[in-house]
């Protein structure tokens, strides 16, 4: 019994990994330096978001959109935009199963 159980376990390891990618999102409300001089608007506070979400099976189920928390962090800080994004996307796969890490971060313009 202990047998199969160090071997269970050497399975595990062995078949859990982690990936890393670097994703691109292109918010509508996203701002370059010369359009904020243009427009007359500032940078405001910096944001880092992060979420976590849920495959099975290499399926799906909760995948977060960094769009649309970038689209949320601008609301909650009562912006226009954003300047300066960065996303970065993580997953953790063991078995059948990962979970996926999305991180945001970016300045708020006002």
């Amino acid at each position: 019994m202990k047998r199969w159980l160090a071997l269970g376990l050497l399975a595990a390891v062995l078949a859990a990994g982690c990936a890393y990618y670097q994703k691109q999102a292109m918010p509508k409300d996203l701002y370059t330096a010369p359009q904020m001089e243009a427009k007359g608007l500032t940078r405001g506070e910096h944001i880092v978001k992060t979420r976590y979400g849920f495959r099975l099976f290499t399926i799906p189920i909760s995948v977060p959109e960094p769009n649309e928390m970038i689209a949320n962090a601008i609301q909650e800080y009562k912006g226009v935009g954003i300047t300066d994004v960065e996303v970065e996307f993580s997953e953790f796969n063991v078995f059948l199963f990962g979970i996926p890490k999305l991180r945001v971060s970016g300045d708020i313009v006002k």
